[in-house]
């Protein structure tokens, strides 16, 4: 167990119920100790306890981590993100996108001020390097993945990122056509996730998506850039039909994810903890 992990569990048990903590430092202490004999990630579990306190406060509540947990049996696929942590990342991803659309409209009045410039720079990292470095927290934290391929995916999401964050402050063109670019940016992001996971082979094929969605979505962007609305309104209008490209790859990943797992968990009530060593 790493300090990360009991800073992590610490964390989730300081926000629980006052009447819980006692009983859930013991056990998910005991169950991120001993992760690995159930070939599962410690920090993964961490994370998970902490997702757990966050969203499930009230004493008495059954949800999948907390009161009254579910376990997985064992002829089933463990999940320790049976609540939500990597979706929730996901959730991240797209509202620091909308949010830093917003900004960037808004700070349209101050477009072409060299003052300006490196607040723009800033802002830019929301809808670039902040989604980039949520799929690279979500490759992380999948349950039953070896860790250098974990690492090694979370490092192309990084780089994807980056390259993103370049197209987007003009410091990298690509050679293709402008309306590909996004297309491209979120397949690219949507095969790191297959390939890291292990998905079957036939959902690469899903990676067209992205690259329909952004050929459709281009014209239609820059037919409000030409519209003769403001440029705030233009701007807004822009950036969040950039967001359409990413959208269609979170759902090709999870069309991926439904029709390639191996069967569906069954829910058992039990205690209160994070997974069911009784086998």
């Amino acid at each position: 167990m790493t300090a990360l992990d009991r800073f992590l569990v610490g964390v989730a048990v300081a926000v629980s119920p006052t009447a819980h903590r006692d009983a859930r430092r013991e056990q998910w202490l005991a169950d991120v100790r001993d992760a690995r004999e159930l070939d599962l990630s410690p920090t993964a579990l961490a994370f998970g306890a902490l997702t757990t306190a966050l969203l499930h406060r009230r004493a008495g509540h059954r949800s999948t981590w907390g009161e009254s947990m579910t376990a997985t049996p064992i002829h089933v696929r463990t999940t320790p993100h049976t609540v939500p942590t990597i979706p929730l990342l996901v959730g991240l991803a797209v509202v620091s996108f909308v949010v830093s659309s917003v900004v960037l409209s808004l700070l349209q009045r101050y477009n072409g001020l060299a003052a300006a410039l490196p607040l723009f720079m800033l802002v830019g990292i929301g809808p670039t390097l902040v989604p980039g470095a949520c799929v690279a927290a979500a490759v992380l934290l999948t349950a039953r993945v070896p860790l250098r391929r974990r690492v090694i995916g979370a490092v192309a999401a990084m780089a994807v990122a980056c390259a993103w964050w370049a197209l987007v402050n003009g410091s990298l063109n690509l050679p293709v056509w402008p309306g590909l670019t996004l297309g491209l940016i979120a397949a690219a992001w949507l095969a790191v996730w297959l390939v890291t996971v292990g998905r079957p082979r036939w959902t690469l094929t899903l990676l067209v998506l992205p690259a329909i969605a952004s050929v459709i979505t281009f014209p239609l962007t820059n037919a409000v850039m030409s519209s003769g609305l403001s440029y705030s309104v233009m701007t807004f209008v822009s950036w969040t039909g950039q967001l359409i490209p990413f959208l269609v790859a979170i759902l090709a990943a999870i069309v991926g994810g439904r029709f390639s797992t191996d069967a569906p968990a069954l829910v058992e009530p039990h205690g209160e903890a994070l997974v069911d060593k009784s086998a």
